[in-house]
């Protein structure tokens, strides 16, 4: 056990205090003697300031701090407890000194270990606070205990909850009410065969509104694919990245749109909700008959939810739905880990809706998946590429070649569409390639020729019919910046393009680009700004019309 922290000098003193006042400040591991001081002699406010510099230097100081929370005096013990309590999930040793604290003679002390033996996924955490919770009378304490035993959960805790006697103090109703669901929804959860899931054989027979959600600009694609598809009736693009239109039908059909990120079911009520009555209106829809039968009859097993209030982190809201909801309707279990739907609200001026959007689904749409690399596209943009070049016309004879493979998901996406002469995809990095042939062989795909070499250099025999890509803009981008290779590969690209071929790609900035890839004997048929996941980026189509 390291020696006792020595007193600071009043300069020291002055100078760590001044830091705290700094956000930016982290504190060395040589400053935990000082930090203690200051921690043990602080006002509650200020208090807290020092503990989150201690937590900032984090556990290698736990046998420092554990030393003051077992020897110092109040208040610095409940103090340093509170601390190794933030630090005992990843140092398990720990618990110990936090067990130990539940017979601790000050009271500050003994709640802070109860709130932290709460938060820990420990088996001796709810025996331990059962055993103090049967004999314990002090409001407080109640309180800190319901609010553990909650978390805890097990069969013995959530009886203590429900024999608790609130003594009509209203926070601890509060806190008994929400301890219970959170007790017994973990209960369910334990005792369920096996997770919920949407069941994608349900079948929807009363006409409803569906909606497929894609990247933003991708809209005109999706809305495409849709109408081939004949999934919605009267389909329309009614917001950015949002396509709307009326289903009936298996739900499975709706996961067959490749571009579509996510699946929704909005709806609104005929009367405009005032906003203070937004509670209530909520309970009393997803509490309806209707609502029930229908999250009933389209899921499999457990029937768990999440709400995303609109506006928002509403989480006081949340527990006042949860609570009367689950006494209305109680086979809807909130549970936000594993929730089979999220209900999200929405405003539209003075109206309220909801929308039901499922979570746990078997989406096999891009089950080949079985690798990835860094900064690799997503499934639906290489989906949207794919698209892009097939109504350029690449045909079954086609040799479509993609010139930075990454993981392959354009190549995947391309083969999955239709017949195909043969694939090709290059890539200067041979672990890239290792994935892209397993992304391929697990897509089930044949005639794929994989080889090691620069997109500005490489020369693929016959030249191509079809290029297809979305090269790499971020990590992938292994010397200078994207947009200079990308000027850099193009004349390459170009040469080995056969004469009314099209080039499919992305490129940050289309400005710089452009005119190499005209200089090239490219001609641009359509182009259109996409959202990558935090930055935008230009989706084009340029056919080789002459040698260049």
């Amino acid at each position: 056990m390291p020696s006792a922290p020595t007193a600071p000098t009043s300069r020291a003193r002055r100078s760590l205090a001044e830091a705290l006042d700094d956000p930016g400040f982290t504190p060395r591991r040589g400053d935990l003697a000082p930090l203690l001081e200051l921690l043990g002699s602080a006002e509650s406010r200020r208090a807290r300031v020092v503990e989150a510099a201690i937590l900032r230097i984090g556990p290698a100081v736990a046998d420092g701090v554990l030393e003051a929370a077992t020897t110092a005096t109040a208040p610095l013990r409940g103090r340093a407890l509170k601390i190794l309590g933030r630090w005992a999930a990843q140092r398990p040793e720990l618990v110990d000194a936090l067990l130990l604290a539940l017979d601790d003679d000050d009271a500050k002390t003994q709640r802070n270990a109860i709130i932290a033996l709460g938060k820990l996924d420990d088996p001796r955490s709810g025996a331990a606070l059962l055993g103090i919770a049967a004999v314990e009378t002090r409001l407080p304490h109640l309180r800190s205990l319901t609010d553990a035993l909650g978390k805890v959960g097990g069969a013995e805790g959530l009886a203590w909850l429900r024999s608790l006697d609130d003594r009509g103090d209203a926070e601890l109703a509060r806190l008994r009410a929400k301890a219970l669901l959170i007790a017994e929804r973990s209960l369910r959860r334990q005792g369920d065969s096996g997770p919920g899931q949407v069941d994608l054989e349900a079948e929807v027979t009363t006409p409803c509104a569906a909606e497929l959600r894609c990247r933003a600009g991708l809209e005109e694609l999706l809305l495409a694919e849709v109408e081939e598809l004949a999934i919605l009736d009267r389909p329309a693009i009614v917001a950015q990245g949002v396509i709307r239109g009326i289903f009936r039908g298996r739900l499975r059909e709706l996961y067959r749109p490749r571009l579509a990120l996510e699946v929704s079911f909005p709806q609104y009520w005929p009367a405009r909700v005032r906003r203070g009555d937004e509670v209530a209106a909520l309970v009393a829809c997803l509490s309806e008959p209707a609502m029930r039968e229908r999250l009933r009859r389209w899921t499999e097993g457990a029937l768990t939810y999440r709400l995303d209030l609109h506006g928002g982190h509403r989480r006081s809201e949340v527990w006042r739905i949860a609570e009367p909801l689950a006494v209305a309707a109680p086979e809807l279990v909130n549970d936000p880990t594993a929730s089979v739907w999220e209900v999200r609200t929405l405003r539209l001026g003075r109206e309220l809706g909801i929308s039901l959007v499922p979570r746990a689904v078997d989406d096999r749409r891009f089950s080949y998946r079985c690798g990835d690399v860094p900064a690799a596209s997503h499934p639906t943009i290489a989906a949207a590429l794919a698209r892009l070049l097939a109504e350029g016309g690449s045909g079954a004879e086609a040799a479509v070649w993609d010139p930075f493979v990454g993981s392959g998901l354009e190549l995947c996406e391309r083969g999955l569409m239709g017949p195909y002469g043969q694939l090709w995809g290059s890539d200067i990095d041979p672990g890239a390639l290792r994935v892209a042939k397993a992304n391929l062989d697990s897509a089930g795909l044949d005639r794929v020729q994989l080889v090691e070499g620069d997109a500005c250099e490489l020369t693929i025999p016959g030249g191509v019919s079809s290029i297809i890509s979305n090269p790499p803009l971020g990590r992938r981008v292994h010397r200078g910046e994207a947009q200079s290779l990308l000027c850099d590969a193009l004349p390459n690209l170009a040469r080995n393009l056969r004469v009314g071929g099209c080039l499919v790609w992305i490129t940050p900035e289309p400005r710089r680009t452009e005119g190499v890839a005209r200089r090239a004997g490219l001609q641009l048929e359509r182009w259109q700004r996409i959202d990558l996941g935090g930055f935008a980026a230009t989706a084009e189509r340029w056919r080789r019309t002459s040698a260049g």
